[in-house]
Parts: C-alpha cells; sequence; structure tokens
C-alpha cells in the first residue's frame, strides 16, 4: 500500500510533516499546495507550547521539506480540487493520502482511485462538523480526533481510528492543540495501517449524531479559560 500526504503552509501541516519524520514514517509522495502566504508571527510563549507538543510551529512547511531533503511536488495554491493537482493525484497511481487542508473535496477527486484520509478533532458520529473540540472540551471536558476516509458528506466517511485527548493546560487551542491531536492520531493511524493492525473500517450511519458550526466567541472564550485555569 502507497501513502501520500497534501501538506499546506499552516500550523497543522507543520506538526504532520515534523511528526512523521520524527517517527521516520515513510511517505511514497509528498504534496505541497502552497500560495506563498505570509508566515505568521508568533509569541515565544506559544512556540514553547508547540515544541512541548512535539513540533515547532515557527518552522515552515517549505523549510522543513528543504532541510530534510524530502522530494515533494509545489504547487502554486491551495485548493483540492484544482484540476492540474487532480491530474497529478490521478497519474501518481498513490492509494492512500493523508489530508491536511485546502477546501472540501469535489465529485470529481473524490471519483479518483486513490483515498483520502481526514484527520477530524472530534469523536464521529457525536462531534461532526467545525471547531468540535471547543464543543467537546466544553461538553466532556476532554476531545478527541477521528481518522476518515472522506465521502462527499460532511464528516461521515468510513472510521478507521479515533483518539481521545485531555484538555489542554494552555490557552492555545488553535494553533498547538488541534494540530497536536491531529498529527498524533495520524502517526498512531499510519504506524498501524504499516503493521497491519487494521481490520475493517467502520461505516457511520449519517442519520445519527451532531453536526456542530463555527463556535460563538463567547463559547470559545470559556473553553479557553477553562483550559487556560490549569495552568
Amino acid at each position: 500500500m502507497t501513502i501520500g500526504i497534501i501538506l499546506t503552509p499552516d500550523s497543522r501541516s507543520k506538526a504532520y510533516i515534523q511528526k512523521i519524520l520524527k517517527n521516520k514514517i515513510k511517505l511514497d509522495l509528498i504534496i505541497f499546495m502552497n500560495d506563498n502566504r505570509s508566515e505568521k508571527i508568533f509569541s515565544n510563549e506559544l512556540i514553547q507550547q508547540s515544541k512541548n507538543h512535539g513540533f515547532d510551529i515557527s518552522k515552515s512547511v517549505i523549510d522543513t521539506l528543504k532541510e530534510n531533503n524530502l522530494d515533494f511536488q509545489e504547487f502554486p495554491f491551495v485548493d483540492i480540487n484544482n484540476s492540474e493537482l487532480i491530474d497529478y493525484i490521478r497519474n501518481s497511481s498513490i492509494d492512500l493520502i493523508l489530508f491536511s487542508g485546502g477546501g472540501i473535496l469535489r465529485d470529481e477527486i473524490l471519483s479518483l482511485e486513490t483515498k483520502f484520509i481526514h484527520f477530524h478533532p472530534g469523536i464521529v458520529p457525536s462531534y461532526r462538523g467545525s471547531t468540535c473540540f471547543y464543543y467537546s472540551i466544553l461538553d466532556e471536558g476532554r476531545s478527541g480526533v477521528t481518522a476518515f476516509i472522506m465521502d462527499q458528506n460532511l464528516d461521515t466517511g468510513d472510521i478507521l481510528h479515533q483518539k481521545y485527548f485531555e484538555k489542554p493546560s494552555h490557552k492555545y487551542l488553535d494553533d498547538v492543540y488541534d494540530p497536536h491531536i491531529r498529527s498524533e492520531t495520524l502517526i498512531e493511524m499510519v504506524t498501524m495501517l504499516n503493521k497491519n493492525l487494521f481490520s475493517n473500517t467502520k461505516k457511520q450511519d449519517p442519520s445519527i449524531g451532531e453536526t456542530y458550526f463555527i463556535i460563538h466567541p463567547t463559547l470559545k472564550h470559556i473553553a479557553i479559560l477553562d483550559c487556560s485555569t490549569n495552568d
């Protein structure tokens, strides 16, 4: 089975590729969708928190790729449904691609033989949709990640792996906690996949569960306070 990854210039991809390298996971294909956006400036405290969680948020994806002499195909856009990208994936004959972002997959790319795996920050079917880790922290005092094969609907694909995480003891939920829990689930899932420890995927019933939308700023603030009071 061949495994590839699609990276974008964001914190999630930074955590993905850095932890893949640290865990000596072999990738058969690396695609970098790069729109040359300006790098965000992070505080020293935030950078240290990212390092505490196994990645350096201040190091760009492109620098990580080049410094480790990784072969990759770069595209000058961040659009998962771009026809040039779709043609490239079609001709690559890769079995699985780890998806880090770039939009909602449309019918054309989903019709490829390649399967796309998403690491969703919520335990489905209970937490589908957006910013689910905030809702889960508020409801349960913890969060989780589901790895699933993407389909045409929102977070309803066949489940490969699920992993729970305690809420963080810091306030950097978007920049550190979210990339951390997704990347840790990625490493665990790919390691199991390489060791042939998966039996069958688990199908979801789209009619069961809850779908959430971008959390209201007040609720987000309450969730952050709930975490940061653990400092």
